[in-house]
């Protein structure tokens, strides 16, 4: 039986307004389903988002989205999360696993915006390459930052920021990582939740320990977001 990563993956990736889930909106947001050979489905969806709020300068000059072409270009929220919550839902039905680099941040702000505007979303399995990665090779020197680990891994990221690059990314690093660690390659993706949810925590407390401060040790959702769940 083929291993969780030689299958085809689900990989989801937002910008937004800014950091904070429950105040911030979704300005961009891919949902890619990879095929093992890595192409992508026509069924895949990304679009700019109309957030329905100002975007701060500070966010567009990371995405490049501004609040005058998300309205002139963007999917209205609602229309977006239908989309989204139809490929999250069939990923789930088939057992295919969702890839989120860095869950705690983008995986929230997916449920948030779904309960703002009454879509209902599944809970497929949750693949987070960014946890799995400091955790099998925690003593790999450099960043974490999505751009350099894809490129540790072999693949160009190439527009850094954009989601649909992003996701895909963030699938070949899942990949590479399942393949080349047994620790993560030989687990399902079931017994990879819980997995994953210690390595977060063990991070987030040697963390806290380095920088004398208490850091959310919550995965798939920082616990200031639990309500979400």
């Amino acid at each position: 039986m083929p291993h969780w990563f030689e299958n085809s993956l689900l990989a989801l990736d937002l910008e937004t307004t800014g950091l904070d889930p429950l105040e911030a909106r979704i300005v961009q947001a891919a949902v890619v389903l990879v095929d093992a050979d890595g192409s992508e489905r026509a069924t895949s969806w990304h679009g700019i988002v109309d957030p329905g709020v100002p975007i701060p300068a500070e966010a567009s000059k990371i995405h490049g989205i501004t609040t005058e072409r998300a309205r002139k270009e963007g999917t209205p929220p609602f229309a977006a999360l239908r989309r989204m919550a139809r490929l999250i839902g069939d990923a789930a039905d088939s057992g295919v696993p969702m890839v989120i680099y860095n869950a705690p941040f983008d995986w929230p702000f997916v449920l948030a915006e779904a309960q703002r505007h009454g879509v209902s979303i599944a809970r497929p399995d949750i693949i987070d390459p960014l946890v799995i990665d400091r955790a099998v090779d925690r003593y790999r020197r450099g960043s974490r930052r999505l751009g350099a680990v894809a490129a540790h891994y072999g693949h160009d990221l190439g527009h850094a920021h954009d989601a649909r690059a992003d996701a895909i990314a963030a699938a070949a690093i899942a990949r590479a990582v399942g393949s080349r660690f047994s620790e993560a390659g030989d687990s399902t993706t079931q017994a990879l939740q819980p997995l994953q949810a210690k390595w977060h925590a063990e991070h987030a407390d040697s963390l806290a320990r380095h920088l004398g401060k208490s850091i959310d040790a919550g995965w798939p959702l920082p616990s200031s977001a639990g309500h979400l769940a």
